[in-house]
C-alpha cells in the first residue's frame, strides 16, 4: 500500500503530521526513504522549526535524543512587574540562579527561595552591572559594575563579592577597578582583575584574595603587551597542556629549544619522541609531570603516594582572554607563576635591573619585559562584542564573534559561534558552526552551554545546537514578543531560562516535561 502512495499524498503527510511522527516514519519504513530524503521534505521540517540535518546523525537514537532532550517546552513564566531584566545565570551546580534587573537590582535564588536581593544603585551607587559569576564552589558570587562618575573619580568600575549561605547572603569584600576593567574568579579564594592605567594596548593582571587574613591581599602576576578586553579562567587544565607548558618552561630556563628538550626527555625515559603515539601516551597521563613520569615509570619506581611533586595536587588554571581583533589567547597560570609574583612583591626594588620587577611593577608605559602566552587562536571574526562561556566541565570554550553588515548605514550586525577544545587546544569540529550562515542581530548576544546543548540568543530568537553533532540549530525558540536580554542553560539538566523585558521564562525538555507532569507534586 505504501508503495502506491503518490508524492501528493506523501507531501500531505509531511505537512500535517507532527515532526516526531514524520521522523519515525522515515526511519522505520524503508519504502518511504526515497521521499523522505527529498530536499522538499526537509524544507517542510525546517518550516516547522525543527532545523536539523538528518545526515549528520549516526543512528535513530541520535535523532530521538535530540527530539526528547532539547529544552524547547515552555514551563513557567515569572513576571517582575516594572523591573526590566538584564540577564540571568545559573550557579555551577545548578542549585542557584542569579537575575539582574534595571537600576542594578540583583536577585539570587536557591531553588525557589530568594537568598539575596540588593539594589546596587542605592547601596554602591552603580549605574550598570557588567558581569555576574559564581565562584567554583558556589559559596560566593562576584559582581562587577560601573559606578557613578562623580563618586568614582578615575576608578569607575567596582567588583563586589557576596558570601552565599543556605538562606541568606552578605557583602564579603569589594575592590575598585579602572574604567572598563573586568574581574573573574581564579579559584574559590582569589579573583583576577585587569588594570591598564589608561594604556590601551597593554594590560596587567592582578590577583586579589577574598580572605582578609591573607599575607598579601593584592599583587600583580602577569603583564601582557597586547590589548585585553575580556578575561575568563578555566578550572581544568588537561594533562597534555600542563606537560607541554612545563617542558617549554624548562627549555627556556635551560636555554634550549623545545625540540632539544623533548629529545633529552626521550633519551632519559626511553621514549621515541618522534613517535606521536608514544609521546601522546606520556603527555595525556592524568597526574604526572615529565620528571614525575621518569621517577615513577622505571623498574625501581617511587610510589606516587610517597612523592611530594606538586603535579599530584594540580592547581593550574587556564587564563583565556581576547582584545578587539580575532585572536583568542590562552595562558596557563601555574603555581610557579604565582610564587614568582609573590617573591617579586616581597622584594620590590629596582625595576630597571630585575626582569620580574620591571614586568610587574614598572609603569605600563615604560615596561620593557612582558609575559608570553602559551597559545594563540585566530577565530576569523571580530571579538569586539564577543560572549564567552565554558561547558560545565571547563573542557570546552564557546565564543561568539561578529562582523558588520556590508552596507555602512545598515545597523544590523552578524554573529557566529565557535568552539575551542581546551583538552587538545584545537578549534572543535563538532558542533560545526561553520556550515551555519551568520545570524543577523540588532541587539546584544550571549552564548551558554551545558553538556548536551549550546544556546545563543539574538534579537527575539533563541538558537539551540547539539554539542555533539554538526549542522543547523536543533531548535529555534521564537515565541517572544520583545528582544531577549539573556539566555542560560542549566548545567546539569536540559532546562533553559531566558529574560525578556519584565519576564523570566523557563523552558524544559519533553522528557522533563513528562516527568514533571506525572509527578504527584
Amino acid at each position: 500500500m505504501l508503495l502506491k502512495l503518490t508524492d501528493v499524498v506523501l507531501d500531505k503527510l509531511g505537512k500535517t503530521l507532527p515532526e516526531k511522527d514524520l521522523l519515525s516514519l522515515s526511519l522505520v519504513h524503508s519504502s518511504l526513504n526515497e521521499f523522505f530524503n527529498k530536499e522538499v521534505y526537509w524544507q517542510r521540517l525546517m518550516a516547522k522549526h525543527l532545523w536539523i540535518d538528518r545526515k549528520m546523525f549516526r543512528s535513530k537514537d541520535d535523532i530521538l535524543f535530540l527530539l526528547n532532550n532539547t529544552p524547547s517546552c515552555p514551563q513557567e513564566t515569572f513576571e517582575y512587574g516594572e523591573k526590566i531584566l538584564r540577564f540571568a545565570t545559573f550557579s555551577n551546580d545548578g542549585s542557584m540562579l542569579a537575575v539582574v534587573g534595571n537600576e542594578c537590582r540583583l536577585w539570587v535564588y536557591r531553588e525557589e527561595e530568594e537568598i539575596l536581593f540588593v539594589q546596587l544603585h542605592e547601596k554602591r551607587r552603580w549605574n550598570k552591572v557588567l558581569s555576574v559569576e559564581f565562584s567554583p564552589d558556589d559559596k560566593h558570587i562576584l559582581i562587577v559594575g560601573f559606578m557613578e562618575e562623580i563618586l568614582a573619580m578615575r576608578r569607575k568600575n567596582e567588583a563586589c563579592v557576596y558570601e552565599l549561605g543556605e538562606d541568606h547572603a552578605r557583602l564579603h569584600s569589594f575592590n575598585y577597578l579602572d574604567q572598563g576593567m573586568l574581574s573573574t574568579w581564579l579559584d574559590n579564594k582569589h579573583t583576577l582583575y585587569m588594570s591598564n592605567n589608561g594604556i590601551r594596548d597593554r594590560m596587567r593582571i592582578f590577583i586579589s584574595s577574598i580572605d582578609m587574613s591573607s599575607e598579601i591581599m593584592i599583587f600583580p602576576i602577569l603583564t601582557f603587551n597586547t590589548r585585553v578586553t575580556k578575561i575568563l579562567v578555566a578550572q581544568h587544565v588537561s594533562p597534555r597542556t600542563r606537560k607541554i607548558t612545563q617542558i617549554a618552561d624548562q627549555a627556556q630556563e635551560e636555554g634550549k629549544t623545545l625540540s632539544q628538550k623533548l629529545f633529552e626527555i626521550g633519551l632519559e625515559s626511553g621514549v621515541d619522541v618522534n613517535n606521536m603515539q608514544e609521546l601522546r601516551a606520556i603527555l595525556d597521563q592524568e597526574s604526572q609531570c615529565m620528571p614525575c613520569y621518569r621517577l615513577h615509570s622505571h623498574h625501581d619506581a617511587v610510589s606516587q603516594r610517597n612523592c611530594s611533586c606538586q603535579c599530584h595536587h594540580n592547581t593550574d588554571k587556564l587564563l583565556i582572554f581576547h582584545g578587539n581583533d580575532d585572536r583568542l589567547h590562552v595562558k596557563v597560570i601555574t603555581h610557579r607563576i604565582l610564587e614568582r609574583a609573590k617573591q617579586a612583591w616581597r622584594q620590590r626594588g629596582d625595576v630597571e635591573e630585575d626582569a620580574d620587577q620591571n614586568r610587574l611593577f614598572s609603569p605600563l608605559l615604560h615596561c620593557t619585559s612582558f609575559d608570553t602566552v602559551d597559545h594563540v587562536f585566530r577565530t576569523g571574526f571580530s571579538l569586539l562584542k564577543s560572549s564567552m562561556c565554558f561547558s560545565p566541565d571547563h573542557r570546552y570554550l564557546y565564543v561568539t564573534g561578529t562582523r558588520e553588515a556590508e552596507k555602512p548605514k545598515d545597523p544590523i550586525m552578524e554573529i557566529k559561534p565557535t568552539c575551542l577544545d581546551l583538552e587538545t587546544m584545537v578549534i572543535k569540529s563538532k558542533p560545526d558552526f561553520s556550515i551555519h550562515p551568520w545570524v543577523e542581530y540588532d541587539y546584544n548576544a550571549c552564548i551558554t552551554a551545558n553538556n548536551d546543548f549550546v544556546a545563543l540568543f539574538t534579537g527575539k530568537n533563541v538558537l539551540i545546537w547539539s554539542s555533539f553533532h554538526r549542522g543547523l540549530p536543533a531548535k529555534i525558540l521564537s515565541n517572544f514578543n520583545w528582544p531577549l536580554s539573556s539566555v542560560a542553560l542549566h548545567p546539569l539538566r536540559n532546562e533553559l531560562v531566558a529574560t525578556c523585558q519584565t519576564e523570566l521564562r523557563y523552558f524544559q525538555s519533553p522528557v522533563l516535561k513528562i516527568e514533571n507532569d506525572s509527578s504527584p507534586n
